[in-house]
């Protein structure tokens, strides 16, 4: 065990957290309004099961067609696909796209790269158009939406990838096979993902649900990340009961909305100042994707590590919070008497807490902002709220079925 030690504590974006032994709520900001939207549609997860728990990521049944064609998929087109929440767009090996040869030659396709920054995984090949149409269990349309779909060629792990480039360093990858990924997330462009924009996200591009035709001013765009499913579409009812951090826009992706703001504080009677605490200010992304989490802090934050396999890559060494470290967590990082954080947890590591991530994976940078990512377990306390069309993240607790009320 190693453990990591920094200078003073006196720097930016560090904030005083007081302990809590239980989640606090309280809007923040002013909240959203959802009067007049009515629209909405439960997705059940494929995976129900394994997802209630969030032990395995979940996924939607979906097929992907030429939207020129109106015909219904063949159940051999159905597919069960992972909806991560840590990327944008879904991507499936070129060979497995009906008619992939014709989509490509279409004006509005595009080349195009995927990055999976976790698992440093890169995807290369071509954006086409293509009809997602979402099912139930039993195979029964629930909707529908049109965009473009990256038709993987070349595939493979590429460390040290440069954001933007549109091969691996200049190395050859191997012919893709086997790929099929669904992004659902927001403001992931930073993250090595500038192609990662949200027309490439199929539940906030909807052209029907539950078996009508939807306009794009007819449905609050977002959804809500419940236990056995996912709902689409906010109204005043599945709304009710959530707190909500207001988002800042992302000036340099028009339509799209920074991560949500957070701190976190490790250890909190290791790393204190004369204000009790020290909570480093950043960015929160609750990641479906991944087990583990990964948090960034400042260099004047101490913690110790343990060596471990890396849950992503087994047969590879990585350094991990060490059990029993504390973690606290705070949505909105401005934890004022004014402005009352929506959510405040806590676990140890190696703890029987369920939100605890399977591992921590911790880095210390004065360079980059401080960034939590959660992974899918904190979904196991709470529920996840995203409003693409006013900008919000909405908190609330965990409950059985599709998110909401």
């Amino acid at each position: 065990m190693t453990v990591r030690r920094g200078s003073s504590p006196s720097i930016a974006c560090l904030l005083a957290l007081p302990l809590l032994s239980a989640p606090a709520w309280a809007a923040v900001d002013a909240a959203p309004d959802y009067g007049g939207f009515t629209r909405s549609q439960c997705l059940p997860y494929a995976n129900p099961q394994q997802t209630a728990a969030f032990e395995s990521a979940p996924k939607l049944a979906l097929s992907l067609q030429d939207p020129r064609d109106p015909s219904p998929a063949p159940a051999s087109a159905i597919h069960e696909v992972t909806m991560d929440t840590g990327s944008v767009g879904i991507a499936m090996d070129a060979d497995g796209i009906p008619g992939y040869a014709q989509l490509k030659a279409l004006p509005d396709a595009r080349p195009g790269t995927q990055f999976l920054s976790s698992s440093k995984v890169l995807w290369v090949g071509t954006w086409v158009p293509l009809r997602v149409t979402f099912y139930d269990a039993r195979r029964q349309v629930l909707a529908s939406a049109q965009v473009p779909v990256l038709g993987v060629e070349t595939a493979g792990v590429c460390r040290g990838y440069v954001a933007g480039d549109a091969d691996c360093k200049g190395q050859p990858l191997p012919p893709a096979k086997g790929v099929l990924y669904m992004g659902v997330g927001f403001g992931r462009e930073a993250d090595s993902q500038p192609e990662g924009t949200p027309d490439k996200n199929p539940l906030l591009n909807l052209v029907d649900m539950g078996g009508a035709a939807l306009g794009p001013e007819q449905w609050n765009r977002g959804y809500i990340i419940g236990r056995r499913g996912i709902t689409l579409g906010l109204t005043a009812q599945n709304t009710r009961g959530f707190g909500f951090v207001k988002l800042q826009p992302y000036a340099a992706y028009p339509g799209d909305w920074q991560a949500a703001p957070m701190c976190v504080t490790l250890d909190p009677q290791v790393n204190r100042s004369a204000d009790g605490p020290i909570c480093s200010a950043g960015s929160l992304l609750v990641d479906t994707g991944v087990s583990q989490s990964y948090i960034t802090v400042p260099t004047a934050v101490r913690y110790a590590t343990e060596r471990e396999p890396d849950a992503s890559a087994r047969k590879v060494l990585i350094d991990v919070l060490a059990k029993g470290t504390e973690v606290q967590i705070s949505v909105p990082g401005a934890v004022t008497a004014e402005r009352a954080p929506v959510v405040q947890t806590r676990y140890r590591v190696g703890g029987s807490d369920p939100i605890t991530p399977y591992q921590v994976i911790p880095w210390s940078s004065d360079g980059r902002a401080p960034f939590v990512n959660t992974g899918r377990h904190f979904l196991r306390q709470y529920q996840f709220l995203y409003d693409a069309r006013q900008g919000y993240v909405g908190l609330k607790p965990q409950v059985e079925g599709c998110g909401g009320t």
